[in-house]
């Protein structure tokens, strides 16, 4: 780790550090620069980051990425140092994650729920033997993390999942389905959510594991989606042979585990502003600079409406990290998500209102039909993390101290 790795360090000292430590790697993962008209590369622009075909040379490249950062101590400036963390406020993770996005440096949507999910479970709830085997390789990139929650048969309701696992001395046999998998395909490790107690109430009979994904028993069916993308996948569980040093915090616990990964995923899939990038806007300034919308009274009133939900969404990620994260800290997740899905929303409107029939003919034209991945893509953000109604329901209960909705006989 690097030798200016030391607790307490002072933001601008932090930030005059990492600036120059990325332009000093920028040429090999080709970073420093974005692609536009006139230079070569995609004018691809994704809502949901997914990889393509033939992306096994761009999950290597991520890998060594995150090799790097790590060993240079940025990787997890907020961890403790015993994982490889800097023992430093949050606020220092942002930081690296900004800069990353404005260099260019390539996105790290593979290592995403390993290290904003399955990490965080781990690091809270898991024993100290699981934390140093699953910590330091997840924030190093030499293993990739997925999320076994949902399932076919359990639609929004996570706390009535059927997979189950069966104690075999000092293992855990486990099976069943899990389905919507991000990365799974791709990954070494999954968290994976069962029920342990079918006689319990459901949200007292679930526990967390660690699964190896390579282990037999485990099968992976990647799922094609309208965006073209294959970043989902259902996983099959038959009879896979968990020992019970894997197990995520204790039997009869797992959706206190779940809460703290599902928690983790919403807060950091809105992040200060989520797919809502600096990249993303520039390219939707440029669009509508390009062809005159402002000027023209039909495409104004969907602007304002830009406008205005992307002005809500930055002044709630300012108060969120503010003097008021102590208060928004139990729901502040939902109210970042819901509005970065609305921000989200609205941008591809206005992408389709200026652009027309443009959107989604592919004339080969830049700037244009390239848009209509990030409209496609965004109905996914008000599912994944939970549904746009669940995160209502935490707003209104923990944020509101409104009471549950009656359950029907």
């Amino acid at each position: 780790m690097s030798t200016t790795d030391v607790r307490n360090t002072d933001p601008g000292t932090f930030r005059e550090e990492l600036q120059a430590f990325l332009e000093s790697i920028e040429a090999d993962f080709g970073a420093g620069t974005e692609p536009t008209e006139d230079r070569q590369g995609s004018d691809r622009i994704a809502s949901v980051e997914e990889l393509r075909e033939g992306h096994e040379a761009q999950v290597r490249l991520v890998r060594r990425l995150q090799a790097t950062l790590y060993d240079a101590g940025y990787a997890w400036p907020s961890g403790p140092s015993d994982y490889g963390g800097r023992d430093l406020p949050r606020e220092y993770d942002l930081e690296v994650e900004r800069l990353l996005d404005e260099k260019g440096f390539p996105s790290r949507e593979a290592l995403f729920v390993g290290l904003n999910i399955v990490a965080p479970a781990v690091h809270r709830h898991g024993n100290e033997d699981l934390r140093k085997r699953v910590l330091p390789a997840l924030y190093r990139g030499d293993a990739i993390g997925c999320q076994l929650f949902s399932e076919p048969g359990a639609g929004s309701d996570l706390a009535g999942v059927s997979a189950r696992a069966v104690r075999d001395g000092d293992d855990w046999i486990l099976s069943g389905q899990k389905v919507w998998t991000s990365m799974a395909h791709l990954a070494d490790v999954g968290e994976a959510l069962v029920r342990t107690d079918p006689e319990a109430p459901k949200h007292a009979g679930l526990t967390m594991f660690v699964v190896d994904m390579h282990a037999p028993g485990v099968t992976v069916r990647p799922i094609r989606q309208m965006t073209g993308g294959s970043a989902f996948n259902e996983v099959f569980l038959d009879e896979v042979r968990v020992p019970d040093t894997n197990r995520i915090g204790d039997v009869g616990e797992g959706w206190r585990v779940a809460s703290t990964s599902l928690g983790s995923e919403r807060s950091t899939m809105s992040g200060a502003t989520g797919p809502v990038t600096p990249y993303v806007l520039e390219r939707l300034h440029t669009l509508v600079t390009r062809l005159g919308a402002a000027a023209k009274g039909v495409h104004r009133p969907q602007i304002a409406r830009t406008v205005t939900a992307l002005t809500a969404l930055r002044s709630a990620a300012e108060l969120s990290e503010g003097s008021w994260s102590h208060r928004l800290a139990p729901f502040s997740g939902s109210i970042l998500k819901m509005l970065m899905t609305r921000a989200v929303d609205e941008i591809g409107a206005l992408a389709e209102n200026v652009l027309g029939e443009q959107a989604y003919r592919d004339s080969g034209a830049w700037d244009s039909f390239a848009w209509s991945e990030f409209v496609l893509g965004a109905p996914a953000l008000h599912l994944a993390g939970g549904t746009d109604e669940i995160q209502l329901n935490v707003i209104a209960q923990r944020g509101l101290g409104l009471p549950r909705p009656p359950k029907h006989s």
